[in-house]
């Protein structure tokens, strides 16, 4: 894979930054996008910047059109831009719910469709879209960020099954804690989100603590970076890459009965306070 030119979505810092350097590292050619591209904090002679805003399709455009002109197409998309909407569901404004699904969910699939022939031309592709076991494992507060990667796990797996025959291969990350900014935008967005008469202020203190709670000994953004481009390279490769503090755990957990799940989390996260 170290021939062909590699697209990253939310690179100013984080995942995004270490997957970036990774790349580079291993010789790759990498175009690194942000909504800020002066944002993204190295320079590398296989790094070029661009300026992406995944929520915006009249940017998807731009970026694809510039694909084509500066580098003659792409050949791996790694979709790893988003952020985490806090909040009970039964109080999210659904224009706020929208936008967390088109970052979250419908941006990676746009994106894929925006490159799609770029992919074809040059005789395959690769596309990494950066999931998390929340998608698996739904917490209260955190409904919102939950259903988003559960949908862009479904969307995913549609997506494996049905470019394979076009020599497209696709991968999803099953993602747990990452040292990064995401709990810091996580609890601000909290902070503007939740209304001053929620039905659950009295719990406040662990609806943010839900927020943040990715944080919590999560693993270096830079060895989650090498794990998943060692998963990327190695052949046959696997469907589904676990990756971060404490994804498998948190896997088996999702698996556990309705019932049990329901009462662990109500506890953990002071929901049979409210009673």
């Amino acid at each position: 894979m170290s021939d062909k030119n590699i697209l990253i979505t939310g690179c100013s810092s984080g995942l995004g930054l270490a997957l970036a350097r990774e790349f580079c590292e291993r010789g790759y050619r990498v175009l690194a996008t942000a909504r800020n591209p002066q944002a993204i904090p190295f320079q590398h002679p296989k790094l070029s910047t661009a300026a992406l805003d995944v929520a915006d399709s009249d940017s998807i455009r731009q970026l694809a059109a510039f694909c084509e002109h500066e580098f003659g197409g792409i050949d791996v998309l790694i979709n790893n831009a988003g952020y985490g909407l806090m909040g009970p569901v039964i109080e999210t404004p659904l224009s706020q719910l929208q936008t967390q699904f088109s970052t979250n969910s419908l941006a990676p699939l746009a994106l894929a469709q925006a490159l799609l022939e770029q992919m074809l031309a040059r005789g395959g592709g690769h596309i990494l879209n950066i999931g998390s076991v929340s998608g698996r494992l739904v917490t209260p507060f955190a409904g919102s960020y939950c259903a988003s990667k559960a949908a862009l796990e479904a969307l995913n797996s549609a997506m494996r099954r049905e470019l394979r025959p076009f020599n497209i291969r696709v991968q999803y990350v099953m993602a747990g804690g990452i040292r990064s900014g995401f709990g810091a935008r996580a609890t601000s967005e909290l902070a503007a989100a939740l209304p001053a008469a929620s039905r659950y202020q009295p719990i406040e203190d662990a609806m943010r603590e839900r927020a943040s709670l990715s944080q919590r000994n999560g693993a270096a953004a830079e060895s989650v970076a090498r794990a998943i481009v060692d998963g990327m390279e190695k052949t046959p490769r696997k469907a589904v890459l676990f990756v971060g503090a404490g994804a498998r755990c948190l896997y088996l957990l999702s698996r556990l009965p309705a019932w049990l799940q329901d009462a662990l989390l109500s506890r953990r996260f002071g929901l049979n306070r409210l009673k």
